[in-house]
């Protein structure tokens, strides 16, 4: 029986490119159902990898499969989002002691917050007038609370950080969130890690909840104003 041909790697990426950008950019809207065959026209792709490319989205939870109705882009709410920050609140305060405990013992851990925190501010310098640019900010921030729940060593609670999408939102926000804030939220990692700096608890809990605080307070603008 012949082997049934793969498309190529590069058509995958092109299509999964183009079809980040149109989120980014709203032209794929939050609960739109997809249609295939306009974005084989759009992207003058075939099919195939573009079905590949949304695939990969589906795991990325950019992209709902509904059985016997096909796909649709995941529909976003100011609920969701806050439920997701309410888990990762959840996550980041419950654990706080243990990691305060770990990086006395392991001095390395805050070092590798401060180099992230460092590359966070690189990657705002450079800017966000590209998508993938803006893009890597927010991979940087989402790498900087896996580090501090990586401190931890409770694999389970880095799993469900990871599953509970805190950063899925980011691909909706392109162009829509000024530099000022985005500094404001490196400036809240800089208070966490000073408050583990100094082992203090209660300043530790303080700043995790400015955090969250301040992204909900800055992204419930934006998705009022996206919606």
């Amino acid at each position: 029986m012949p082997k049934i041909k793969e498309p190529h790697p590069s058509l995958v990426d092109a299509a999964y490119e183009k079809i980040r950008s149109d989120l980014s950019s709203n032209v794929l809207k939050p609960g739109q159902k997809i249609i295939f065959q306009d974005l084989v026209k759009r992207y003058e792709i075939s099919e195939t990898p573009i079905k590949q490319a949304l695939n990969r989205m589906v795991v990325e939870g950019l992209v709902e499969s509904i059985p016997r109705k096909g796909m649709r882009i995941k529909p976003i709410s100011i609920q969701d989002y806050n439920e997701t920050m309410d888990i990762r609140y959840m996550l980041e305060s419950f654990f706080a002691p243990v990691i305060m405990e770990a990086v006395s013992y392991h001095p390395e851990y805050l070092d590798e917050l401060q180099a992230n925190i460092n590359k966070q501010y690189r990657a705002i310098e450079i800017g966000t007038t590209e998508l993938n640019d803006f893009l890597e900010i927010y991979s940087v921030d989402h790498e900087f609370h896996r580090i501090f729940l990586k401190c931890a060593n409770h694999k389970r609670a880095l799993q469900v950080y990871d599953t509970i999408g805190a950063h899925t939102f980011s691909y909706f926000l392109y162009n829509k969130k000024p530099k000022s804030k985005l500094i404001a939220g490196v400036q809240e990692h800089e208070e966490i890690l000073d408050a583990l700096k100094k082992q203090d608890l209660d300043a530790l809990q303080k700043a995790i909840l400015h955090h969250i605080d301040g992204a909900r307070t800055s992204i419930n603008y934006t998705l009022e104003r996206i919606n």
